[in-house]
């Protein structure tokens, strides 16, 4: 975030290389899993009746370009409040333990599910559904090009956590990059259509409580099931876990 780029130049810049970076990371686990090695990850495909074709695809990548546009705003929105100081970033890192790294990290982690999960919810209202979120649903069997599927308004919602998050809480400059790569890895993993996960996970306590790809195909196929994006909390909790989940994750090959 050097003060010093234009402003327009710092955009573009970002948008070409979110562009590149995230059609290069879907289109090369889109051609292993959907296409070169679909034979050997067929025991690990969530959905056994395939849905996907050309349409669908095309459909995802149309979608996906506007969502890249609307994370470019967000982008200029911290960028602004950054240059105008009033955020709480900063890139000294002698300002931050490792400890408060890593503990800003996993607190911003829990505030994007919390804000995921009841947004999301929101969106699945039978009153506003139809007009944004149907768009991402369009898609029942999921594949990694489904991952940035959005609304404009949906992306925009979605992707807002973070203004009051960095406005509030102190950062790490990097630890924000972090944060956004973290989050794009899980939404690829949910929207893989295959589970790589191993049955064991959730036997083990801890790791149960986390997200999986099987988790949010489920969300797709039933509709008003999981609707978290990490963990399992707020599913749990508020009754709207899909009771197949464990059975659907444990009995695959």
């Amino acid at each position: 975030m050097d003060p010093r780029t234009p402003l327009w130049q710092a955009l573009l810049g970002q948008l070409i290389t979110q562009s590149i970076g995230y059609f290069a990371l879907v289109g090369v686990l889109y051609a292993v899993f959907w296409r070169w090695g679909a034979p050997w990850f067929a025991a690990r495909r969530i959905q056994k009746t395939p849905r996907v074709d050309g349409a669908q695809v095309r459909r995802e990548v149309s979608n996906t370009v506007v969502t890249l546009v609307v994370s470019t705003i967000h982008i200029a929105a911290i960028l602004l409040m950054y240059r105008a100081g009033w955020t709480k970033l900063s890139s000294d890192r002698g300002a931050f333990s490792a400890a408060q790294i890593a503990l800003t990290f996993v607190g911003l982690v829990l505030f994007n599910d919390a804000w995921f999960y009841w947004l999301h919810r929101l969106m699945h209202h039978k009153r506003l559904f139809r007009y944004v979120h149907a768009v991402h649903h369009k898609s029942v069997d999921v594949n990694p090009f489904t991952s940035y599927s959005f609304h404009a308004v949906e992306a925009l919602l979605l992707g807002a956590w973070i203004v009051p998050a960095v406005l509030i809480v102190p950062m790490y400059l990097p630890a924000l990059g972090a944060l956004q790569a973290f989050g794009l890895a899980n939404n690829v993993m949910s929207h893989l259509g295959y589970e790589l996960l191993p049955k064991w996970l959730v036997r083990v306590p801890g790791l149960r409580w986390t997200n999986t790809a099987t988790f949010h195909q489920l969300h797709h196929s039933q509709f008003d099931k999981n609707y978290a994006l990490h963990f399992r909390f707020w599913d749990r909790l508020m009754g709207t876990e899909s009771p197949d989940y464990e059975r659907v994750f444990s009995e695959r090959e």
